[in-house]
């Protein structure tokens, strides 16, 4: 796990199962697009929306109650875009396994929803 702090913790929920008891991969991907969008307002200063998620691996099942935490790095920055690489991690607290990996391609917008420069 990298040493970033999480930019979401929370818990799998109950509610959002398969029959043999995993977290839906549907809930997953919506904690991915909250956490890009929060690494990405804390990596540009302002709102950013996802282009693609160009790669996403998942490596182990989640299941409901377990911890859940996604780690953002950023790998690119050009004019406009920027690529985040996402980890997922999720367990019982002391031991955290990895959920997920996914390499995200977003781009800054301004209050009307247009590409805006990044500094």
């Amino acid at each position: 796990m990298n040493d970033a702090a999480p930019v979401l913790v929370t818990m799998a929920p109950f509610d959002a199962v398969t029959p043999r008891g995993a977290v839906t991969g549907g809930w997953i991907l919506t904690q991915l697009d909250l956490a890009a969008g929060l690494a990405g307002r804390k990596a540009t200063g302002g709102d950013a929306l996802i282009l693609s998620i160009r790669e996403l691996t998942f490596k182990a099942a989640l299941h409901a109650g377990e911890d859940f935490a996604i780690r953002s790095e950023l790998t690119r920055k050009g004019n406009t875009s920027f690529n985040l690489s996402l980890s997922a991690w999720g367990g019982d607290g002391e031991s955290l396994r990895e959920i997920l990996t996914a390499d995200v391609l977003l781009v800054a917008v301004d209050a009307e929803g247009k590409p805006r420069k990044l500094h």
